[in-house]
């Protein structure tokens, strides 16, 4: 590491100071506590936020305890925020504006030389985002008693990696983390690095996957993450699609709901960002005969485009006494026979 890189590292860290984020947003104040959640019905409240550039820690601390605030006052429970939500913190890097203003990803880049990655960026940032995000979302959790799916923040690992990971922080104080493991085409370019397992977190509202974004483009995303016992799928979305479509969106949550037996609850990222125009509703799913018009949606924003936040109960008792009367239709040995053969050879191929 250069002099330049050990100097914005030192100028990020004192722009990080958790304390300064965990006075803010006591400062504040958690008003509307919500009451220790038990298994039964759970309040979901999904987050459709604009992408806007943050400078200070301050700032994204107030962002993101306006919409906990909103959500708890509707009642939630689960808090689930869009994916690259802690991507709104590369403000708080020296200079970094006039790159923003750039037309594309690309044209930022060469302002600063012709071999950088965006991953090289977050490997400086990296300790920095960290910092603040799980700050203001720890801090938010234990002071409002709700669990809160923060979306997605990329971030350097100790062996250089830079994975896009997936948090979920609870309300005494776990921090759970899921890297996402299929990425678009952009992030392999940015030199991001798919992650390589799947889990499922036993939580006091029930049994929670994180995937991100791109993997519930497949199948086996969402029927691992059930094999593995989950009742609510958080997915978070950053979707560069402009115009939205809506046939596109349905390579996503709503179809890996029903063929997994599982409740979805999507935040969305929208906005502008160097030249990308980013689209998407913030949703809430069930499995068809859980949904009062048997449409599978419990919950959806007006638009694709512009803030906005959706609420609906999960019925968690309702789930599983659907899974008991009309259990999924596996094959098990099949799997156990042809899966690893193909899966090895096409994973191994370096393919994501």
């Amino acid at each position: 590491m250069n002099v330049r890189d050990l100097t914005l590292q030192f100028m990020l860290q004192m722009r990080s100071r958790p304390g300064r984020v965990a006075r803010r947003l006591h400062r504040r104040g958690f008003r509307h506590r919500v009451r220790p959640p038990e298994v039964g019905v759970v309040r979901a409240c999904a987050v459709q936020m604009e992408w806007r550039l943050c400078e200070t820690a301050e700032e994204f601390a107030d962002i993101a305890y306006d919409h906990v605030r909103a959500a708890v006052g509707a009642g939630a429970e689960l808090v689930a925020f869009p994916e690259d939500t802690a991507s709104l913190l590369v403000g708080i890097m020296p200079g970094i504006g006039p790159m923003l203003r750039s037309a594309t990803v690309d044209e930022a880049l060469r302002q600063v030389g012709e071999d950088v990655q965006v991953a090289d960026l977050f490997r400086l940032l990296g300790r920095a985002t960290k910092r603040i995000y799980e700050t203001t979302f720890s801090t938010l959790a234990r002071g409002y008693g709700v669990h809160i799916a923060a979306g997605s923040a990329v971030l350097p690992m100790p062996d250089q990696r830079v994975l896009n990971v997936g948090h979920l922080f609870t309300p005494e104080g776990r921090v759970l983390r899921q890297a996402k493991c299929h990425l678009m085409p952009l992030e392999e370019d940015w030199g991001l690095t798919a992650g390589e397992d799947l889990d499922v977190y036993d939580t006091a509202l029930g049994k929670i996957g994180l995937p991100v974004c791109m993997d519930a483009t497949f199948f086996e995303t969402f029927r691992i993450l059930r094999q593995l016992g989950a009742e609510i799928v958080v997915l978070p979305m950053a979707d560069p699609e402009y115009p939205y479509s809506a046939w596109k969106a349905l390579r996503g949550v709503w179809p890996r709901v029903q063929e997994s037996q599982v409740f979805g609850v999507q935040g969305a990222l929208v906005g502008e960002a160097l030249g990308m125009r980013l689209t998407g509703h913030a949703g809430i799913y069930a499995p068809l005969a859980l949904t009062e018009r048997g449409d599978g949606r419990l919950a959806i924003s007006e638009r694709p485009e512009g803030e906005a936040m959706v609420v609906a109960d999960l019925d968690v008792a309702a789930l599983r006494r659907l899974r008991e009367e009309q259990p999924l239709q596996l094959n098990p040995a099949l799997y156990e026979r042809y899966f690893p053969r193909v899966y090895s050879g096409f994973w191994r191929g370096g393919t994501h």
